[in-house]
Parts: C-alpha cells; sequence; structure tokens
C-alpha cells in the first residue's frame, strides 16, 4: 500500500512537471499501475517459492518406489477421516483399501498423512484458474445461500479483481485505446487536411482487424481474446456513428443496418463464448461513441434509435444468458444519458418524437427482467432483479413527468397506464403458471396496485414525488427482505424518508395552510396518507421477519412505525384544523384519536402485528388531556355540547375495547392503571354535565352546582359498592380497581370537597335558609354518608389496601372533616340569621359568632370525651381534652368587643358548666396494663 502511495505521487509530479495539470493525472495512473506491476511480481515470486518446497516437501514425504506426481488435485476432493491422535497410533489410520473406495479413479498417489491435517492448505495456480472459471450455476447458487458481503468489500474487491486478475496490461490497454481512438477521430476531423473518408476507413479496418486477432486466440488465450474483441466492436460502433453523424458519409438506413449486424455480431460472439465480459465491452462502448463523439449538435432521434437498437442487442443476449451486469450496465447507460438529454434539451415540442422512444426502453428493460427471472438457474428460477424490476419504474415515471408536465391529467394518465400495464403482465405471469415465477409476480402485481392508488392523488394534487417515492421505498424494503438484501432495505428506508422530505419542500411545511378543496379527498392529504401507510407497511414487514435481518437493523421497524404514525396524525390534524367548525374542532380531533386507536387494535390482533399495539395505549391520556383543556377554559361549558357526546361514547368504547382485547397482550400493571383512570374520567365527564345542566336549570344560584361535584361522585361510590359485583367485566374481573381503589380516590375528592363546602356561603336560593336542612348541609350530610360507607366496606371485606392502622387514621380523618362542618354551619347560620357578612374578618369580629363557636367546641369536646370515656380510649379522649384546652385558651385571649358583655358571660357560664359535667361524666380511661383497683380509679379522678 505504501509503494502503491508513493508511486502514484511521484509519477504525478513527474507528469504534472511535463505535461501540465493533465500530466498529473496521467502520472499518478502510470505510478499506480507501475505499483501493481511490482506487487503482482513480488506475489509471483512467493507463490514460486512456495510451490518450491512444497514440491520438495512432497518429494520427500512420498513412498519408495512411487514417483510423486505434481499434477493438481482434482476439484472434487474425496471425504478424508479425522486427523488420529498421538495415542491412537498407526493402527487407528484407516486401510488404504477404504479410502480408495470414497475417491474416484485417479492416477494421483493416496494423500500423505501432512496433507490431511486441518491446516490451511495451498491450492496450486491452475487450480485456482480453474475455481474462477466455474459454471455460472455454481456461482449464483452460492450468491444466493452465502450470507451477503459488506458493500465496503465488495467495491474494494471488484477494484482488486480488476487490477489482480487476468491480464492487467491488455484491459488497461484496450481502455486507453478505446478512449484514444475517440479523441483522434475528434482531432483530425478539426486539425487535419487528409480525406475524412480514408481516415474512418483506417480506424474501422483496425478495429476489424482486432476483432479477428481476439476470435482467432479465443481457444489458446480466452482472456486476451475475449478483451480485443470487446474494444474492437467498441471502435466499431464509434466509427459508424461518427461517420453517419458528424460526417454525414453514410445514409442513415445504411448506418442502422450496419449496426444492427454489430448488435447481433457482438450478442452472437458473446453468447457463442459464454462471455459477459465481452458482452460489457461492447454495450459499454457502444453506448460511450456518440458521448466521445458529442459536439452539442444533431438529432435526438437518431440519438435514441441508435440505442434502441443497443438495447435489442442486450434484449437478445438475455434471451439467451442471465447476466444481470450487462442488464444494469443498459439501463444505467440508457436512461442517465437521456435524462441528462432531457434535461439540457428537452422542449415541448419535442414530445411526439420522445415520448416512443421512453415508451420503446421501458418495455426493453421489462421483458429484460422477465428473461433474467426465467433464465436463472433452476435453484435460483423467479430470482428477482430488485434494482431493475422497481428502479425501472421509478425512472421512467420521473422522466415522464418531464415529458407530460404540460399535459392536464397527464401524471394520472401515466399513472393508471403503467398500473394496467403492471397489472395485466401480473396476470398473464400468473395464468401461466410458471415454476418458481412467484415473486416476480407479486413485485409486478404490488407495481400495479401502487401506481393504480396513485393515479387518484395525482390527478387531484400534484405531490407526485412524494407519493411514489414513499411506494417505491415499501415495495423495496419488501423485496429486500424476501431476497435478503440489506442494501435493497436500506434504498427503501431511505427513499421513504426522502419522500417526506419532498413532501415538505413541495408544500412548504409538513401539512400547509393552502389546500384542495374537499376535505380528505385531496391531493395533500392523500400524499401525506401514502407516506404514512408506506411507512406503517415497512415497520409491519420489517418487525414479522426479524430473522431476516442484522443485528444493527433490529430497531428499524419502531422507526419506521413512529414515522408512519406521524404522517397519519398529522395529516388528520391538518384536515380537522382546515375543514371542521370551530365548536367542533375538539369532537372532530377527539373522534379521530379514538378512530386510529380502535383501527390499531384491530390490526393488530388480525395481523398479529404487536408493535402497532402499543400505540393504542396512548387514547386514554388523550382523552384527559382534551378534557382539562376544555375545563381549564371554565366549568360552565358543556362538555357534550354538540357532536361531543357522540366523540365521547366513542372514545370510552374504542378505551374498553381496547382494554378487553389487549388485556394480556399489554403490562398487567399498565391494564390496571387504564382500568381506573377510565373510571375516574368517566365519573368527572358525568359530573361536570351534570353540574352543567344544573346550572342551566338554577340561572345564578353557584351553590347547585357546587352541590352536584359531591352527588355524582357520591352516587358513583355507592353503586359500584352496591352492585359492582354484578358486572363481571370490567368490574369483577378488576375488583382492585373498581371496588376498592376507585371508590377510595373518589371518597379522597369526598373528604376534600367537605373542607371545601366549609367555607362556601351555601346560598339555597330560591329557597330560604335552614340549618343543617339546606341543600349544602344535606350535600355534606351525603357525603359523611358515603365515607362512612366505604370505611364500612373496608372494613368488612378486609381490604388489604386499607390495614386496620389505615382505617383509624381515616375515621378521625372523617370526624375531622365533620368537625369542620360543624363550624362551617354556624357560621352559615350566624351569617343568615344573625346579619354577619360571610367573611372571615366580619365573622371573627363578630360577638354572636364567637359565642356560639364557644358553645360548639365545648360540645364537642364533651361528646368526644364521653364517648371515649365509654369505649376506654385514652388517645380520642386526649383529642377532646386538647379542644376543650383550646377553647379555653380562646375565651381569655380573643376580645370580644370589650369586658362584661351577655356574649362573653354567656361563654364562659356555658363553658365552665361542660367542663364540671365533662369532669364528672367522662374521666380519663385507665391504660390497658393498669389493673381496675379503686385506688387506680380514684387517682382517674383526681387527675
Amino acid at each position: 500500500m505504501i509503494l502503491t502511495i508513493l508511486l502514484s505521487i511521484i509519477g504525478a509530479i513527474i507528469g504534472g512537471a511535463v505535461l501540465d495539470g493533465g500530466g498529473a493525472v496521467m502520472g499518478l495512473v502510470l505510478g499506480c499501475l507501475a505499483a501493481v506491476v511490482v506487487n503482482l511480481k513480488h506475489r509471483v515470486m512467493r507463490l514460486e517459492q512456495r510451490l518450491a518446497s512444497l514440491t520438495a516437501l512432497r518429494a520427500v514425504g512420498s513412498k519408495p518406489g512411487r514417483k510423486p506426481d505434481a499434477t493438481p488435485e482434482p476439484e472434487t476432493e474425496p471425504a478424508r477421516p479425522p486427523v488420529s491422535s498421538a495415542a491412537e497410533g498407526p493402527a487407528s489410520t484407516p486401510p488404504e483399501s477404504s479410502a480408495s473406495e470414497t475417491r474416484p479413479p485417479s492416477s494421483e498417489p493416496p494423500p500423505l498423512p501432512w496433507e490431511r491435517s486441518e491446516s490451511p492448505r495451498i491450492i496450486p495456480l491452475k487450480r485456482q484458474e480453474k475455481k474462477t472459471s466455474a459454471h455460472e450455476n455454481a456461482e449464483a447458487t452460492a450468491s444466493a445461500t452465502e450470507p451477503e458481503e459488506d458493500i465496503v468489500s465488495r467495491i474494494t474487491g471488484a477494484v482488486r479483481d480488476f487490477f489482480t486478475g487476468g491480464n492487467l496490461v491488455v484491459r488497461i490497454g484496450v481502455v486507453i485505446l478505446f478512449f484514444g481512438v475517440a479523441f483522434l477521430l475528434k482531432f483530425i476531423a478539426e486539425r487535419t487536411v487528409f480525406p475524412i473518408e480514408f481516415r474512418l476507413a483506417g480506424v474501422a479496418s483496425g478495429a476489424i482487424g482486432l476483432l479477428i486477432l481476439g476470435w482467432r486466440l479465443r481457444d489458446s488465450r480466452p482472456g486476451y481474446g475475449l478483451i480485443l474483441q470487446g474494444g474492437s466492436i467498441g471502435m466499431l460502433y464509434l466509427t459508424l456513428f461518427a461517420a453517419a453523424r458528424l460526417y454525414g458519409l453514410i445514409p442513415l438506413p445504411l448506418t442502422f443496418g450496419l449496426m444492427v449486424g454489430l448488435v447481433v455480431l457482438s450478442g452472437a460472439l458473446a453468447v457463442l463464448q459464454d462471455a459477459k465480459s465481452l458482452a460489457a465491452f461492447a454495450a459499454a462502448g457502444g453506448f460511450l461513441a456518440p458521448v466521445l463523439t458529442s459536439t452539442g449538435q444533431g438529432s435526438h432521434v437518431m440519438l435514441f434509435s441508435y440505442y434502441a437498437l443497443l438495447n435489442a442487442g442486450i434484449l437478445q443476449v438475455a434471451w439467451f444468458k442471465a447476466w444481470r451486469p450487462l442488464n444494469l450496465l443498459g439501463f444505467i447507460f440508457t436512461f442517465v444519458i437521456g435524462a441528462g438529454w432531457g434535461y439540457q434539451y428537452y422542449r415541448p415540442e419535442y414530445f411526439t418524437t420522445t415520448e416512443p422512444f421512453l415508451i420503446l426502453s421501458f418495455l426493453f428493460f421489462v421483458a429484460i427482467s422477465v428473461l433474467f427471472a426465467f433464465r436463472r438457474p433452476p435453484r435460483l428460477k423467479g430470482y428477482v432483479d430488485g434494482a431493475l424490476v422497481f428502479g425501472l419504474p421509478i425512472v421512467v415515471f420521473a422522466l415522464q413527468v418531464r415529458l407530460v408536465r404540460d399535459f392536464e391529467y397527464g401524471l394520472a394518465i401515466s399513472a393508471l397506464a403503467l398500473s394496467g400495464f403492471y397489472i395485466l403482465l401480473a396476470t398473464l405471469l400468473w395464468r401461466r403458471k410458471a415454476e418458481g415465477m412467484r415473486m416476480l409476480t407479486e413485485a409486478f402485481l404490488a407495481l400495479g396496485v401502487v401506481f393504480g392508488s396513485l393515479a387518484v392523488p395525482l390527478a387531484l394534487d400534484g405531490r407526485w414525488t412524494a407519493a411514489a417515492w414513499a411506494l417505491e421505498g415499501a415495495a423495496l424494503v419488501w423485496v429486500g427482505v424476501r431476497q435478503k438484501r440489506t442494501l435493497t432495505r436500506i434504498f427503501g428506508l431511505f427513499l421513504q424518508w426522502g419522500a417526506g422530505a419532498a413532501f415538505w419542500v413541495s408544500t412548504g411545511s409538513a401539512f400547509p395552510i393552502s389546500t384542495g378543496r374537499l376535505p380528505v379527498v385531496n391531493g395533500l392529504y392523500l400524499g401525506a396518507l401514502t407516506v404514512a401507510l408506506a411507512g406503517l407497511f415497512s415497520a409491519y414487514y420489517l418487525e414479522r421477519h426479524q430473522e431476516s435481518l442484522r443485528k444493527w437493523e433490529s430497531g428499524f421497524h419502531w422507526v419506521m412505525l413512529a414515522w408512519g404514525l406521524f404522517w397519519w396524525i398529522g395529516a388528520g390534524i391538518h384536515e380537522i384544523r382546515l375543514y371542521a367548525p370551530a365548536p367542533d374542532r375538539v369532537a372532530a380531533g377527539l373522534l379521530f384519536a379514538a378512530f386510529s386507536a380502535a383501527v390499531m387494535g384491530r390490526i393488530s390482533r388480525g395481523l398479529n402485528w404487536r408493535g402497532i399495539g402499543y400505540p393504542p395505549m396512548a387514547l386514554l391520556p388523550v382523552m384527559g388531556l382534551i378534557a382539562m383543556e376544555r375545563f381549564s377554559n371554565g366549568p360552565a361549558i358543556h362538555p357534550f355540547a354538540r357532536w361531543h357526546v357522540l366523540a365521547w361514547a366513542a372514545a370510552f368504547a374504542a378505551h374498553y375495547d381496547l382494554l378487553r382485547r389487549f388485556e394480556t397482550r399489554w403490562p398487567s400493571e399498565g391494564v390496571c392503571i387504564w382500568h381506573l383512570g377510565g373510571l375516574l374520567l368517566g365519573v368527572f365527564l358525568l359530573t361536570w354535565e351534570a353540574a352543567w345542566w344544573v346550572h342551566r336549570w338554577v340561572a345564578g344560584a353557584d351553590t347547585w352546582r357546587f352541590i352536584t361535584w359531591i352527588a355524582v361522585p357520591g352516587a358513583a361510590v355507592l353503586l359500584l359498592l352496591a352492585r359492582g359485583e354484578r358486572i363481571s367485566w370490567p368490574v369483577g374481573r378488576f375488583s382492585r380497581e373498581y371496588l376498592s381503589i376507585g371508590p377510595g380516590m373518589l371518597c379522597l375528592f369526598i373528604w376534600l370537597w367537605e373542607f371545601g363546602a366549609a367555607v362556601h356561603p351555601g346560598n339555597p336560593r330560591p329557597l330560604p335558609y335552614l340549618p343543617v336542612l339546606s341543600p349544602l348541609d344535606a350535600a355534606q350530610m351525603f357525603g359523611f354518608a358515603v365515607l362512612f360507607r366505604w370505611l364500612l366496606n373496608a372494613r368488612v371485606r378486609k381490604n388489604p389496601e386499607v390495614p386496620d392502622s389505615a382505617l383509624r387514621i381515616l375515621y378521625f380523618a372523617v370526624a375531622l372533616a365533620v368537625f369542620f362542618w360543624l363550624n362551617g354551619l354556624t357560621a352559615r347560620t350566624v351569617h343568615y340569621w344573625g346579619g354577619a357578612p360571610f367573611t372571615a374578618r366580619a365573622l371573627f369580629g363578630s360577638v354572636l359568632f364567637q359565642a356560639a363557636i364557644s358553645i360548639l367546641w365545648a360540645l364537642t369536646a364533651f361528646v368526644v370525651m364521653a364517648v371515649s370515656a365509654r369505649k376506654g380510649s385514652r388517645t380520642v379522649w386526649f383529642a377532646g381534652a386538647i379542644l376543650l384546652g383550646c377553647e379555653v385558651l380562646k375565651l381569655f385571649v380573643v376580645d370580644l368587643d370589650g369586658s362584661g358583655t351577655i356574649a362573653r358571660i354567656v361563654s364562659f357560664l356555658a363553658v365552665g358548666g361542660l367542663m364540671l359535667v365533662i369532669g364528672y361524666v367522662s374521666p380519663l380511661p385507665p391504660r390497658k396494663e393498669d389493673s381496675g383497683s379503686g385506688a387506680s380509679q380514684a387517682g382517674n379522678e383526681s387527675s
């Protein structure tokens, strides 16, 4: 490698110094060639040394009386027994007669012991040459069974084989000679005065001489002869084209006849000698002839007619041989040169003289792709050339866009014609029922469906690039997986990503504002839908065939799933934003989310596609976000207005349908959480809807709407506790969520609501206010009943979620809420009956309120301490004592509008009297470890 770089640099320096810039390139090439020759020389010397040592070692190890055989081993070696260990000795070696039974008759001596070792063996040079010229069927079988090589190693191997295999000097010499003849023809046309007829005749005579020499050397020097034949045919193409187009020396009919003869001759020589290289040299020379002699002037009709003849020759060869490199060579030259001419010179008036050649070239290569599949070896019959089968319609359709862009619906008609052609071709292949042609038939049918579906958006809108690329990319992914071709799969993925980029560029953004006049049936939505469906199909196919992918491709199906869902969701939201009325956009979005989740769920179960089964889990979070977004705009908004009731019904139906279908496929913890979330969201929406209706019926009375927020959750808790077990699914199946945790969370909300209600004014309008009987007080008592019912249910059912220690805490929490309710009841009574404003400052400054609160706290402490003394609960007794102490402290600290007032006197007398009663009726309960002695009882009374 270092020698190659060094000689290349030296050659470039010398060439640049002698011949300026062009000489540097020539010197670089010559230096590289010199390095290759030196390397080959060293390799030959090393091989000769190794061959000599091998011969000497074989002579030493041969048996006496037998002459060593220096001939190479046969191509097919017999099966040999494993090497015996040293412990077995000579007795373990199988007899020579048995070995001869498994070896075909040969004049060679039996293999020596050292030849049976498992160490790498040196294969003679003749055997290597014989292996390189093995039959095509063996090569094709090996290429199909062996794992696909890395693309980098394949390219470097091809370059290495070109410079190290065969006759390198002849190869490079023919290439240089071909370019030299081309430049010579151009030079003598411009610089010399010698008659042009003699110049061209001389070039043609030299080419014919090389052709005859190559044919005569076909047996003795086959490689050398093939290269000479290929180069000479290329020079004849070049000479004929120059004589007819540049100088007009030969009439066009005669020129075409001679070119047809050259096409037939080159194809026949290639087929007769079974030589890919000759066909490739001849075809490359024919395609390059007009390019090298081009002056920018001339008829495109003649150029395309000439290329049509060359493609006819390739089709002729394809009738006998399945030579993929020759097919791809013709395909690349034809359409690359044609696309270059179209980019520079095409004008609308050339349509009638250009379209027939595009159609003819398309038909040529479709026929070649079919013949390629038919002519494969028996074990590979039906093998599809993905680059030709799927690359051809992409290239032809792209060129067709340039030709028909000035015609209305030109692209749609073209796509429809391609669809009909491919479907017809697939039908003919299917009816013939040819062996092994199923893959090619499926490929043509897929292309027919692709272009048929593409015709609709093309007729409505011009986003053809994204739609075509996306569908073709999905088709390439399909073929790459079926044929286990990594490069084809990766190209298909990049083609789909390129489709998204093309869609973005063509519209200015992913989803622009301007679009067609009809929702859904417009080019923008159908184009985005095409990109989405192509990505989703790729994700499905990659997931289903993970065993055919490489390790680093294992996560690509998730990438394509996210890609497809992005375009699916984005296109749907875009249509809703443009076409749905403003009041119904949220409902339309919710319906779209429910529909998408339901469809993905059905597809996942129907196709056994696990990946698409997880995105529907996002339906419940989407429902929650939509509910919170609408509620944040104000609780007075009607949640089920217009189409929202249908949208929410569809969303909950899809939610529970998914939970039932994916109960065993989603994570169990996620399923439980989603059941709980659905229950809470449903109760929230029903409560919101009921509050809206109550507020509408009792206009201006905020208390009634406030009461609804405890009535519906409380009713839901009581209904679940009373009738829930009768519902087998989902309540019976998930009883922990629907009978324990769910009602518990609703009860937590009710408990918090009780504290909010304690500071609510509770205006009962249009009813008069009556303590305890007012609507707010009745609702609070209903809430306490629900809380105690849930606590009783938890205690009776021995709910593991609520242990006994937690139950005591919960009872205390409910009691605290009751105490707050009594304070709120007192405040509202003072407000409505005593005339005090319902504000914190006004109530704390009210003498009546302070006296009522003092009596309430003392009575509450009395009740608590009396009940705890009877139950023997010291903890509860101390709670009542603390409350009583707080009341005593309040009497001496809070100033109730001066001393000697009636309220203060009443407060002191009432509290003092209650304390005497408490001390007599509710003494401190004894400790459990204390005995029931009288001394202990007396001590308790004194304390």
